[in-house]
C-alpha cells in the first residue's frame, strides 16, 4: 500500500491509499499511530481510480512524500458489473439507524468491537463508506460508541432493524 508522509514543524502525518476495483481504502493520522481507516466505494473502476488520483495528487501538492518502499497501485483489471444487489445489512453486533425527512434518507450503523468503534453510513440502498477508530481501551471505545450513539439521535436518527 502506498504511504505518503508528511513532517513539516509540529506536523508529522501519514496517509496511506489502498485502491481495489470500484472501492479504496484510505489509513490517516499522526505517524506513530494506527490512524483512522475510511472505505469508499464507486459505482465503477474508473471512478474509484479517478477520485484516487484526484486524492494523491492533491497530498502531494500538500507536500506529502512517498515514503521509500512503497509500492504505487495500480487499478485492479475492470470485471463485469455485478447484478444489482440489495440494500446492505446490517452487521451482526451493529446498532442500525435512519434518518428520513424531505429528499434526504440515509444510515448510519455502528459497531462496537473491543477498542474499535466501527461505522457506516450513507444513502438508504447504498453500502455507505465506513470508518475505524482505534482505541487504548475498551473504555475509551464504549464513551465514545455512547457518545456516537446519542449524537445521531439527537439529530433526528431512529433505530432500526437494518
Amino acid at each position: 500500500m502506498p504511504r505518503y508522509e508528511f513532517s513539516e514543524g509540529p506536523s508529522n502525518k501519514f496517509w496511506e491509499i489502498n485502491l481495489s476495483g470500484k472501492s479504496f481504502t484510505t489509513t490517516y493520522g499522526k505517524i506513530g499511530t494506527p490512524g483512522q481507516t475510511t472505505i469508499k466505494q464507486f459505482g465503477s473502476d474508473a471512478d474509484a481510480k479517478k477520485e484516487h488520483d484526484k486524492l494523491v495528487a492533491e497530498k502531494t501538492k500538500k507536500g506529502y512524500e512517498l515514503v521509500a518502499g512503497s509500492k504505487v497501485a495500480k487499478a485492479a483489471p475492470a470485471k463485469a458489473a455485478p447484478a444489482k444487489a440489495a440494500p446492505a445489512k446490517a452487521a451482526k453486533g451493529a446498532r442500525y439507524f435512519e434518518f428520513n425527512e424531505g429528499s434526504s434518507s440515509k444510515f448510519w450503523e455502528i459497531t462496537l468491537a473491543g477498542t474499535d468503534v466501527k461505522t457506516r453510513y450513507g444513502k438508504i440502498g447504498t453500502p455507505g463508506q465506513q470508518t475505524l477508530k482505534e482505541f487504548g481501551d475498551a473504555a475509551g471505545a464504549k464513551k465514545e460508541y455512547d457518545k456516537l450513539i446519542a449524537e445521531k439521535t439527537k439529530k433526528g436518527y431512529e433505530e432500526g432493524n437494518g
